[in-house]
């Protein structure tokens, strides 16, 4: 009886300590904290990825855009060029899209038209909550809805993500729309649920897998959304356009492997750029000259560059 009384004791402390962890989690991933707004530009401005003279001199438009979530969108338009040829840009986790002014520059450099946005519950976007892809997937849906309808139906795009924006862009793709022209996928994770047993065993050094149930009930209850949900690899073999994907082998936040996954996974057209050097989401910082050399071989190989006679 003794030893029954303890079993079921230490059943109790267990859950109770997998509840609390499991709240505390959900909290966590949901109210992840945000990089301030005037530190993003600065490191921007600093690392001479930024020059916000030459960016305003470009006349950006901008934008509030009804997300069908139903809270308003940050966006601004850069259109450069008279033909209907676009980018559109997904920043990562606790960035806005100021950091998503590089691949701009890189892109209007190519050619295109472009667009950058605040995904929800970042920079000046509404939303409650950050959910890795599982609604900010509809609110891309809804930036390229507003572009059809300011622009034309006759709009050709592709997207490019970074991060959690590639992480978005892939389920986008994947789940909703097969409507882009081509798609560049940044350092993107293959599952949400692996990215967490990843984190959860780099700093706790414990099992993830009831612990990650816990937290799933409390996202569940708070949010409407499952972190079980939000998983690219299930999707990607759904995308029929061109996918490049490119992610810096010394990531230890999301492990280059993921992209690897992601991959192999795909079918049809695809490319793969796995560069020696850079951090998590930094192939481009550490590796400018090659990485736009790779995305323009991509572009190039697949006939995807705007016409020269519209440039």
């Amino acid at each position: 009886m003794k030893l029954r009384g303890i079993a079921v004791f230490s059943s109790a402390v267990i859950t109770l300590a997998l509840t609390a962890s499991g709240a505390v989690g959900s909290n966590y991933i949901l109210n992840f904290k945000m990089r301030d707004v005037d530190v993003i530009r600065r490191r921007e401005i600093k690392a001479k990825r930024l020059d916000e003279k030459a960016y305003q001199s470009l006349n950006p438009k901008k934008a509030t855009i009804l997300s069908i979530n139903g809270y308003h969108i940050n966006a601004e338009m850069i259109k450069k060029y008279p033909h209907n040829h676009w980018m559109i840009f997904c920043h990562g986790v606790t960035e806005n899209s100021i950091t998503s002014i590089k691949y701009l520059n890189l892109f209007l450099e190519l050619g295109y038209n472009g667009v950058i946005f605040d995904h929800r519950r970042h920079g000046s976007s509404g939303g409650k909550f950050s959910t890795y892809g599982y609604f900010e997937k509809h609110d891309l849906e809804s930036v390229i809805s507003y572009m059809r309808e300011t622009y034309g139906f006759d709009l050709k795009f592709g997207v490019h993500g970074e991060s959690m924006g590639a992480a978005t862009m892939l389920l986008y793709a994947g789940e909703l729309a097969n409507e882009a022209e081509f798609y560049i996928s940044d350092c993107s994770f293959s599952s949400f649920e692996r990215v967490l047993t990843h984190i959860i065993g780099q700093k706790l050094q414990i099992g993830s897998g009831f612990l990650l149930k816990f937290i799933n009930i409390f996202l569940r209850l708070r949010s409407r959304f499952s972190l079980y949900a939000v998983s690219p690899i299930k999707v990607v073999h759904n995308i029929e356009q061109p996918v490049l994907f490119i992610h810096s082998k010394p990531d230890s936040f999301i492990p280059y492997t993921h992209s690897v996954d992601l991959y192999n996974k795909k079918q049809g057209p695809k490319r793969k750029w796995y560069p020696e050097y850079g951090g998590h989401a930094s192939s481009y910082n550490v590796n400018p000259v090659s990485y736009r050399k790779k995305v323009k071989q991509f572009l190039t190989e697949f006939k995807l560059l705007p016409p020269v006679s519209d440039v």
